[in-house]
């Protein structure tokens, strides 16, 4: 009877690793069958391999914690029987799940147990594997040499015994390291080594996978439409598939193609991997999503929906952040539960307390720093005043309430007159003094009147009121410019001395005949010029009624 039963178990072990990747419920649903039966019929062996299978599936939910669970119970089944071939297993599921959450010296603890355990038992499969997973650290950890070392030695075990489908992932795990360094062709051949395996295999998700790879790769080499190619060839067997989680990457890959040929098509793409983020909680990918969105936005100057996107990037990654430290106390919390009362407690415990001290500390951190990096995104890192960005939604803004309102406005264009020359007489440095000075003085002006004011570029400033009509805004200008007058900057050229002035362009009325935010940029911007033309030091205000 047992043998009947430990028999089902392992054809329904074997059915639900097959699908782990592509239908991980489903998978974790008939592990979870098999790991019942061997309960109820005391087969420790094939609990202990259900729970493997178990912890296949979680990794492939990304629920991690649950993943080491599963892992560190096996383990203790195998350890109590003896089983070197599951204890490896189980060591090497558990090295993954504190891979994933970025726990690189824990991953690696248990990566060399495997290795031991593997050596010991002659286990050239299992070699290959943690060799594999050792180099990924190495990778993650920024040393690609060594990555290679061991990503090179576990490729000769697996040539050596054919290993094909381990082959073809390490072979993608190289040519991933010479894309990040720049190096196409290396990178490029050794993808296509992997490709032609995973054709051989039919693995649909790992061809879905490198087929993207081989896309960034034409990307870069400016090769369009080989990039399209690979792109829709990746993005038609993902779906085939149905996997949400690794189409998002390519769709976000379409995006930025269909971006550079100008083509509106991109937010259709854009918008589809933001939906099946949201539709399968990947909050990384949503972060990386939202920025994308957020400087695109950017790009179309529709500069309110790109704050939009820029607020839920900002609050999904500290909730990342947040769970992240959150993700590496559980894990330890979990192993904790597996250790027995020994000296390797104590020091888990005392990691874990220390965990916990230092997540509390980092939370806090992190919230400061994001509130500085929000500023910083929106202010002008040499005068502390708004930046380009801060200045385009904040026009748009105090456009459409002039237009709610009916209320006039002004914009000012600020140029410093021949600042290149303040360069060529005293050096950068000095010129970045006067650009600071300048922009104090006309601060000091904007703060007392509660208007709006900030750098828009290089030497180039902007200023816009509300509420005021064509002689106050001629005065105000006026105002501005005597008062940068009165700074006392001055340089020498061709043996004379000049003080610093500044030339003022703009235009004022109501906004309903002002016309959009880029539009009275543009008039301002006109009208600048005009002031240049005119002799500098000049302010040429247009009035448009």
């Amino acid at each position: 009877m047992k043998e009947t039963v430990s028999k089902e178990i392992y054809e329904i072990l074997e059915k639900s690793k097959k699908i782990a990747a592509i239908r991980p419920y489903k998978s974790y649903e008939m592990s979870l069958e098999a790991y019942n039966k061997s309960r109820k019929f005391s087969l420790k062996t094939e609990e202990g391999y259900s729970l493997v299978a178990m912890a296949f599936a979680c990794r492939a939910k990304s629920e991690i914690n649950q993943m080491l669970d599963c892992s560190l119970r096996a383990l203790e089944i195998f350890e109590d029987t003896n089983n070197a071939d599951g204890k490896m297993k189980s060591l090497n599921l558990a090295g993954i799940a504190y891979f994933y959450s970025s726990m690189y010296e824990e991953a690696l603890r248990y990566f060399l147990e495997v290795s031991d355990v593997a050596f010991k038992q002659s286990d050239k499969f299992m070699q290959s594997c943690v060799m594999n997973n050792i180099g990924e650290i190495y990778r993650e950890s920024s040393s690609n040499e060594k990555a290679l070392d061991y990503f090179f030695d576990s490729l000769k075990i697996c040539q050596d015994n054919k290993y094909q489908m381990n082959e073809a992932s390490i072979l993608g795990n190289i040519g991933e390291i010479f894309f990040n360094e720049g190096k196409y062709d290396e990178s490029l051949d050794y993808y296509l080594k992997s490709y032609d395996i995973l054709v051989e295999k039919n693995d649909m998700l790992t061809m879905g996978g490198i087929e993207n790879r081989l896309g960034k790769i034409s990307f870069s080499v400016k090769d369009f439409m080989k990039a399209e190619e690979y792109y829709f060839r990746a993005l038609n067997r993902l779906e085939e598939v149905n996997n949400k989680y690794f189409t998002i990457d390519v769709l976000m890959n379409i995006a930025e193609l269909m971006f550079n040929k100008n083509d509106r098509k991109a937010f259709v793409y854009i918008e589809k991997a933001m939906s099946y983020a949201e539709q399968i909680n990947a909050k990384k990918k949503m972060c990386q999503v939202y920025k994308y969105i957020s400087e695109c936005y950017e790009c179309e100057e529709d500069y309110k929906s790109s704050l939009e996107y820029y607020k839920k990037f900002y609050n999904i990654n500290e909730e990342i952040t947040a769970s992240n430290l959150g993700n590496k106390i559980e894990l330890l919390n979990v192993e904790l539960k597996y250790i027995k009362a020994n000296e390797k407690y104590e020091k888990l415990k005392t990691r874990l307390q220390e965990e916990i001290s230092a997540k509390t500390k980092e939370l806090q951190r992190i919230r400061e720093a994001n509130k500085i990096l929000e500023k910083r995104a929106y202010e002008d890192e040499l005068t502390g005043i708004p930046n380009r960005r801060s200045i385009n939604f904040c026009l748009n803004n105090t456009v459409e309430e002039a237009l709610t309102n009916d209320d006039s406005l002004v914009l000012f264009m600020i140029d410093i007159d021949h600042f290149k020359k303040y360069n060529d007489c005293w050096g950068h440095s000095k010129g970045d003094y006067c650009l600071k000075k300048v922009a104090d003085c006309i601060r000091n002006i904007q703060n007392k009147r509660k208007d709006t004011f900030g750098r828009y570029g290089g030497e180039e400033f902007v200023y816009f009121a509300k509420s005021i009509d064509y002689e106050q805004s001629l005065e105000l200008g006026n105002y501005i410019r005597n008062e940068v007058g009165k700074l006392n900057l001055y340089y020498t050229s061709n043996g004379q001395t000049n003080a610093v002035t500044i030339s003022i362009g703009g235009v004022t009325g109501k906004a309903a005949t002002l016309g959009s935010a880029s539009k009275i940029m543009e008039a301002a911007d006109k009208e600048l010029y005009n002031a240049k033309e005119a002799g500098r030091n000049k302010t040429v205000l247009k009035l448009v009624d």
